[in-house]
């Protein structure tokens, strides 16, 4: 299982200091026996009150792919949404060890 975040934000702000255009998402994938070794299931969970969301809200499945693959799928399905194009993105990926518990966090950019 891994999880990412990805933050869009546009250049003003209001009087605290908050961008005016501020959207932020979790995503999860996870996989899953019953579907095959390398097909993964994604879900993108929307953060922020009032935030663009995909045209399905509903998890969808990446075939035949890794959890870094599944989750930029997941990257480029809300990039390609037209309200966050052209805003400011940050990207974080956050993997479970298969071994244990221990979390590695990875700046994308």
């Amino acid at each position: 299982m891994a999880l990412a975040t990805i933050t869009f934000w546009g250049n003003t702000s209001n009087s605290y200091g908050i961008p005016t255009d501020f959207h932020m998402y979790l995503i999860s994938v996870y996989g899953n026996q019953v579907l095959g070794q390398r097909d993964r299931i994604v879900k993108i969970v929307p953060l922020t009150e009032d935030t663009a969301r995909p045209k399905s809200e509903l998890p969808f499945i990446v075939k035949n792919a890794t959890e870094d693959e599944a989750i930029y799928k997941a990257f480029s399905t809300l990039s390609e949404l037209s309200i966050l194009q052209g805003l400011e993105n940050h990207k974080s990926i956050i993997k479970r060890k298969k071994e244990g518990i221990s979390l590695k966090l990875k700046a994308c950019y």
